[in-house]
């Protein structure tokens, strides 16, 4: 038996971009304590996110700079069910299954370079 999928609804706030003073506030799910899932306009994407420590916000947290991924597109279900199926494929999958059936057939994706050799020595 698999193990369950723990979600927690939080916050994300992300920016600034251009303007020093301009933050979009983001609503969605954590894994993990640092993965986090929100959708934007019916695409689904994960983000790395840091916790705000502070004891007023519990559930706010900010972008971790290590850039997003767009996992899916016109989504409209609830993102705790979508997640949380989404997370039970993944881990149904080794390494090889998700970059020979995911990575590699990926519609419309131009070269992704990945680094996953580790020099011996």
């Amino acid at each position: 038996m698999s193990e369950s999928v723990e979600l927690k609804r939080v916050a994300m706030v992300y920016g600034p971009d251009d303007d020093p003073h301009m933050y979009e506030l983001y609503e969605g799910v954590l894994y993990e304590r640092s993965y986090f899932f929100y959708l934007e306009h019916g695409i689904l994407c994960l983000r790395h996110v840091r916790k705000v420590e502070q004891p007023d916000h519990p559930h706010l947290y900010v972008d971790g700079e290590s850039g997003g991924l767009q996992l899916a597109e016109n989504v409209q279900r609830e993102i705790m069910e979508v997640v949380t199926e989404l997370i039970e494929r993944l881990r149904s999958k080794d390494g090889l299954a998700f970059l020979l059936d995911e990575l590699l057939w990926l519609q419309g994706r131009s070269h992704i370079e990945l680094n996953l050799v580790k020099n011996k020595g």
